[in-house]
């Protein structure tokens, strides 16, 4: 897959992404924090057991130098409890959402990367990729200075993901017209 392509595909995949954490943003915010909670609460759970096999598997000399029941044991706990209470969890949404610009962030350095890119290889639309970045930063800088105004947060940055949706999209659209 050459280098271009990949860009673009990375393109359609941030595009689809922001679009639907967007629209669930707009719909049931509480809904999506209680999802991704379980989630990561399901994978901290297999993440506990798989390390207790382990531990179990190995010899006595060897699992005693290995910290293989602790780990196994305090990753079942944090994903039971992330499973079982994800309605507490999600009441420190503050957090979560801080959390979550940092995701933010990293995309738009994904996206400065894109749009650095195009300019220097003369695409006749970087532009929008360069709009898409900073409106990312907006949105990093809103959710990160922000993090506990549940009451404009959500719908804000549902609004702005769908609008990184579009531009993104605009972008590999017109990325394959060259």
């Amino acid at each position: 897959m050459s280098e271009g392509l990949k860009k673009i595909s990375v393109s359609v995949v941030l595009a689809v992404c922001e679009l639907l954490l967007g629209i669930t943003l707009l719909s049931n915010p509480a809904g999506l924090a209680s999802a991704v909670i379980i989630v990561a609460g399901v994978i901290l759970f297999i993440g506990g057991a798989w390390d207790l096999f382990q531990y179990i598997r190995l010899p006595r000399e060897e699992a005693a130098k290995t910290w293989k029941l602790a780990e196994g044991a305090g990753l079942l706990a944090a994903g039971l409890i992330a499973i079982c209470n994800q309605h507490w969890l999600v009441q420190i949404l503050g957090t979560l959402t801080t959390l979550y610009a940092f995701v933010v962030l990293a995309s738009t350095f994904m996206k400065l990367q894109m749009a650095v890119d195009a300019l220097r290889g003369g695409r006749p639309f970087w532009y929008l990729m360069a709009i898409s970045t900073a409106v990312a930063l907006g949105l990093f800088a809103f959710l990160f200075f922000h993090p506990f105004q549940e009451n404009i947060l959500w719908p804000v940055s549902g609004v702005v993901l769908i609008l990184l949706a579009v531009l993104d999209g605009v972008y590999f659209w017109k990325g394959r017209s060259e």
